[in-house]
């Protein structure tokens, strides 16, 4: 699956890329502000993803301008309940104190509110990690009462509370060069190895968005009309 919206890429990972993936989760760059610090190896990373790789977590690529940048999450979502947990990390540092990391964020939200219809989201921070503390405040992230004095704090945003405070967010993404609007989700033929593009287009067809639905070769195509 792949996403592109807000002038960036988003696609679900893949078992090709999830050595990428390790090599940036062993950096001291990215590792020094995650709950699990330590050295993953390759059969670590492997049984990981055959874990995640379902209905239930979603995991995708950042790319901007052609260049894989991060990774984020939506994991363990629980469909009765309509919950989950995000996260996102940027693994190329020129990108970190850019506004990249906002619009990924604000992109995987956007997935979350209008495409899941997931009514809360939590985060697990580190108390220690005062630049994500930062971050998610300005995307209505609250602490969750009880969650004082610990070393990782679990933080919860609802769409009300995210559409509120990020209204400002895409006020500003045009003049910043990231084009808003225009959701294209492609649906491509991995995905419909399992049930996953199955259940990922029903989804997409029960949103209260409307989309032109076109299809090219095995990928079936979502252009959010306008």
């Amino acid at each position: 699956m792949k996403v592109e919206t807000n002038g960036i890429v988003i696609e679900r990972l893949q078992e090709k890329d999830i050595e990428m993936v390790r090599q940036w989760r062993n950096s001291d760059f990215v590792r020094r502000h995650m709950n699990y610090r330590e050295y993953i190896t390759p059969e670590m990373q492997q049984k990981w993803f055959h874990s995640v790789d379902n209905f239930n977590n979603f995991y995708f690529i950042l790319t901007y301008k052609g260049l894989k940048t991060g990774l984020g999450n939506i994991k363990d979502v629980d469909w009765e309940k309509r919950t989950g947990e995000a996260g996102v990390f940027i693994a190329e540092k020129q990108f970190l104190s850019s506004f990249l990391p906002v619009v990924g964020a604000l992109t995987l939200s956007e997935l979350v509110f209008k495409i899941f219809k997931l009514e809360r989201i939590y985060s697990q921070i580190r108390a220690d990690n005062k630049r994500a503390i930062r971050f998610n405040s300005l995307f209505g992230y609250k602490r969750v009462p009880g969650e004082e004095g610990k070393e990782s704090q679990l933080h919860y945003l609802d769409a009300e509370s995210f559409f509120k405070a990020t209204r400002k967010f895409f006020l500003l993404i045009n003049t910043l060069g990231f084009k808003t609007g225009n959701l294209t989700i492609t649906l491509e033929p991995h995905d419909n190895l399992t049930d996953f593009g199955v259940r990922m287009e029903q989804l997409i067809r029960d949103s209260d968005m409307r989309f032109d639905i076109s299809r090219q070769e095995d990928s079936v195509i979502f252009r959010e009309r306008r």
